[in-house]
C-alpha cells in the first residue's frame, strides 16, 4: 500500500492492517521458575520488536496516557528452620494503564484501553514489572496478537506442597504470603464476634494475621458474590 493511501486511512483501518500483517509472535522468552520448572513467555522486546515497526508503516503511534497504583502491599513470607523465623518482605503492585492508539495523520482520533498490571519483587522492580505487564499486553489485545497457544487448552495444575530444601523442615507452596493489611480490613467488616471466631476455627487459626493471602481471596470473593445475588434480589 502507497503512504498517500495509508494516510487516508481512519484509526480503526490502520489497526486492523497492523493486526493482519503482525499474526503471530513466538514466544521467546525463558521464564525460570526454579531449578527444575519454567515456562516459555512473550517478552517486551518480542512484543516491541514486531509493533513498533508495523505501526510506523501504518503512521500509528501507541503510548500510555495515565497509570493509576489499584494496590500496593508488603507481603511478608515466613519460613521456619530449627526452631527460627525468618521473614521475607516483597513488595506487590498492581497499575491500571490507560493505552492510547493515535492516528498520526489525524491526532484527533485515537483509540484507548484499559489493562492492568501486577509486579512482585523482593527489591525495587515492583513497579517496573507491573508497568511493563501492562504496557505489553497492551499492545497483545489491541492488535490481537497470538502467541500460537491457548491458556485455556490446559487444565491448571493441583495445588501441591513442595519442599524447597532438603534441610527446610517446613513445606511450602507458591502461595504461602500472609494476608495483606488490606484483605484484613475488609475481612474485619463482616467478621465480628462470634462469626470471626468461627472463621477463624474453621481455618485453624488464632487471629486473621495468620491467615494466607490465598485463602483471604477465597472468602473476599464468596463475600463478594453473596453480595451480588443480595443486589439482585
Amino acid at each position: 500500500m502507497k503512504l498517500e493511501e495509508i494516510k487516508k486511512l481512519n484509526i480503526y483501518e490502520k489497526m486492523s492492517l497492523i493486526t493482519d500483517e503482525i499474526g503471530v509472535i513466538e514466544k521467546n522468552l525463558n521464564v525460570q521458575v526454579n531449578k527444575n520448572a519454567s515456562y516459555k513467555a512473550v517478552s517486551e522486546r518480542d512484543v516491541l520488536d514486531a509493533v513498533k515497526p508495523t505501526e510506523s508503516k501504518y503512521r500509528v503511534y501507541s503510548y500510555p496516557t495515565k497509570r493509576t497504583i489499584l494496590e500496593s502491599e508488603v507481603l511478608v513470607k515466613e519460613t521456619e528452620y530449627n526452631g527460627t523465623t525468618t521473614k521475607n518482605n516483597t513488595l506487590f503492585l498492581r497499575v491500571e494503564t490507560t493505552y492510547r492508539f493515535v492516528n498520526l495523520d489525524n491526532t484527533e482520533e485515537y483509540i484507548e484501553t484499559t489493562v492492568y498490571g501486577d509486579g512482585l519483587d523482593t527489591g525495587d522492580k515492583a513497579p517496573g514489572k507491573a508497568m511493563t505487564y501492562a504496557d505489553k499486553y497492551a499492545l497483545m489485545k489491541a492488535y490481537k496478537l497470538s502467541t500460537g497457544d491457548d491458556p485455556d487448552k490446559e487444565p491448571s495444575p493441583a495445588k501441591t506442597n513442595v519442599k524447597t530444601s532438603k534441610k527446610t523442615t517446613k513445606t511450602e507452596t507458591a502461595q504461602e504470603y500472609k494476608i495483606s493489611p488490606k484483605q484484613i480490613e475488609i475481612l474485619e467488616k463482616f467478621y465480628t464476634g462470634d462469626n470471626l471466631t468461627k472463621l477463624l476455627e474453621s481455618n485453624g487459626i488464632s487471629k486473621l494475621q495468620d491467615m494466607s493471602m490465598l485463602k483471604a481471596d477465597e472468602i473476599i470473593k464468596r463475600i463478594k458474590e453473596m453480595q451480588t445475588k443480595g443486589n439482585e434480589k
